[in-house]
């Protein structure tokens, strides 16, 4: 070779070397976490909260059974949450911290601050690392599931958020590719745990985008990852839900997002074809998740198209009464009624599989069907029935030490409806022997016709997305 020539093969080495070397470290970062397990070091005594004073090693036993039962709807982790003392005192103290929400009285107690306080630290300091552990990303993935903080007030844009986070570090940090591969059986148990937690991440990221009307974080050929978790031997059911959970939301933010609104009839053929080809998951009887899931669903896009409805028409509803489209109005407003109390009726037959304790995007769209319940009110048959469900949901939703504000004030609406309606009988049974008896104007809105009755109150009654943001009365 020329020496003319040797400076342009020094920079062509340079430059090659200057590609490889962030692939070499995002492939150093994946084997770290997807293929080989760190060994074990010896923790900061700081960071263990029993060793600290925060709470006692008795305590802390109670508090783990509890995340154990609240969280066993899911398997996202294979070792006992008693054995992470020693290997992730952040992720040991996040579930004695979520386990907390079994015992209302603690609940923002100085115990639940200081556990708080502290265990939120940990995790910030382990997000600042150049790769995280996969204990801190399902450490993420517990405090985006439920809300951990000791105030009573919500703030579902940190689930949001935060899923969002673990999601980008999953993505960063996992070779999906080389899961599969794996023969040894406690790396293939690993590498099943990372695919459990990387679906409830999914699953909760497309919860709280659907909630919020944020796009998703995740691209699509993530997504699509998560089918994975079906090709090792020893997956379940329980797999199969949160597989089909992930699916349906996808499917219904690929509704919301689209320019396209829906108003001839209320079924969607893409909810129900994906139903179709899951039916035999849907017909589990542990399968209420899902159906829960199901109902949510559509009720978020029955609401949609009631409210484009609406705002396209906001001087002259009341025209279409006997138009096609009022008629179609009718099938909504009785569709968003059924899927809403189906909500309610889902969400008590579910408390009994995480012990009252749900996690924030359930009790968010219990909250969602009571609003649409109270907007709907004049519609709504089995009025007692409906009042008894709300005030089940409500006492379960607080057994986790907090409830929705909006809830027990659609709860209040009702009563109030039906207090008047009451009011409107007592008045005309006392009322003289007129062949036209003096009717209050009380009872104006209830003798009116279904397209004008309480419609021009959606500023009252908060939609999801107000919800989401705690802009609710």
């Amino acid at each position: 070779m020329s020496e003319d020539n040797k400076p342009e093969k020094a920079q062509s080495n340079a430059e090659q070397t200057a590609r490889d070397a962030p692939m070499s470290l995002i492939q150093e970062i994946r084997e770290n976490i997807t293929l080989h397990r760190q060994p074990l070091k010896i923790q900061d005594l700081s960071e263990d909260v029993i060793i600290n004073g925060i709470i006692s090693e008795q305590t802390a036993s109670i508090l783990l059974k509890g995340f154990s039962k609240l969280s066993s709807r899911w398997l996202f982790m294979s070792i006992k949450p008693s054995d992470l003392r020693a290997q992730s005192p952040l992720l040991f103290g996040t579930c004695i911290l979520a386990g907390l929400h079994i015992t209302p009285s603690l609940h923002g107690s100085s115990t639940h601050q200081a556990l708080y306080r502290h265990v939120h630290g940990l995790l910030s300091q382990a997000q600042s690392a150049s790769a995280v552990s996969l204990d801190t990303i399902q450490a993420m993935l517990v405090f985006s599931m439920w809300d951990l903080r000791p105030t009573r007030d919500h703030d579902h844009g940190n689930s949001w958020l935060l899923s969002g986070t673990a999601a980008m570090q999953v993505m960063i940090t996992t070779s999906f590719e080389s899961l599969l591969q794996i023969t040894n059986a406690q790396e293939q148990t690993r590498a099943r745990d990372i695919l459990r937690t990387w679906n409830l991440i999914c699953l909760c990221q497309l919860q709280f985008s659907v909630g919020c009307g944020r796009p998703p974080v995740i691209a699509s050929q993530y997504f699509d990852q998560c089918a994975k978790v079906l090709e090792f031997p020893c997956y379940n059911s329980r797999d199969e839900l949160v597989l089909c959970g992930v699916d349906l939301y996808r499917t219904l933010w690929g509704l919301i997002s689209s320019n396209i609104v829906q108003r001839d009839v209320p079924v969607w053929s893409e909810i129900e074809q994906l139903r179709k080809s899951q039916e035999h998951i849907y017909n589990l009887d542990s399968s209420e998740p899902l159906r829960f899931a199901y109902s949510c669903a559509y009720l978020i896009l029955a609401h949609r198209t009631l409210q484009h409805i609406h705002e396209s028409r906001p001087d002259n509803l009341g025209s279409c009464k006997a138009t096609t489209e009022g008629n179609n109005l009718a099938l909504f407003i009785e569709f968003s009624i059924y899927h809403a109390r189906q909500i309610l009726v889902l969400f008590l037959s579910m408390s009994d599989l995480t012990t009252c304790i749900h996690p924030a995007y359930e009790n968010l769209l219990c909250s969602f069907a009571m609003v649409t319940l109270a907007e709907f009110v004049v519609h709504v048959p089995n009025i007692d029935e409906i009042i008894r469900l709300m005030e089940q949901c409500i006492s379960h939703i607080q057994q986790g030490g907090k409830a929705e504000p909006v809830s027990k004030w659609s709860m209040n609406v009702i009563k109030q409806h039906v207090n008047g309606k009451n009011e409107m009988a007592s008045l005309i049974s006392e009322s003289t022997e007129d062949t036209e008896p003096f009717i209050p104007a009380l009872a104006d809105s209830m003798t009116k016709s279904w397209v004008e009755s309480e419609w021009n109150m959606d500023s009252e009654f908060p939609s999801l997305e107000d919800m989401f943001f705690g802009n609710v009365v």
